[in-house]
């Protein structure tokens, strides 16, 4: 079949409506997804309260209290335990203390 003016037409206009067809498709497709996801947003915003507030039937029953402030009694007082110090016991000496250890630093030589 020879290429004629007349084919070459047709297949344009072929092409063209094609082309028409896949962008309405397209457009639809967004427009479709984006419903949907709106739809699962309102699902997820319905369902992320856990605890619905409880609603006062008659207010004017509310009793109110007062806060009741109790005290500790305080701890009782003691005085020095310690037995006398004799001549023949020394004080106990201290410990010496920890001296720290040098350690050589960590070389790092390189890198990327």
């Amino acid at each position: 079949m020879p290429d004629t003016p007349e084919n070459a037409r047709r297949s344009a206009l072929a092409r063209d409506a094609a082309a028409m067809r896949l962008r309405r498709a397209t457009q639809l497709s967004v427009a479709l997804m984006v419903a949907v996801g709106g739809g699962f947003t309102a699902l997820a915003a319905g369902s992320t309260h856990a605890k619905k507030t409880a609603v006062m039937r008659n207010p004017a029953r509310r009793v109110m209290r007062a806060a009741v402030l109790v005290q500790a009694p305080a701890p009782p007082l003691v005085g020095p335990q310690s037995a006398p110090a004799t001549a023949s016991e020394a004080p106990p000496t201290p410990a010496p203390a920890p001296t720290p250890t040098y350690q050589q630093p960590v070389v790092v030589s390189g890198g990327s």
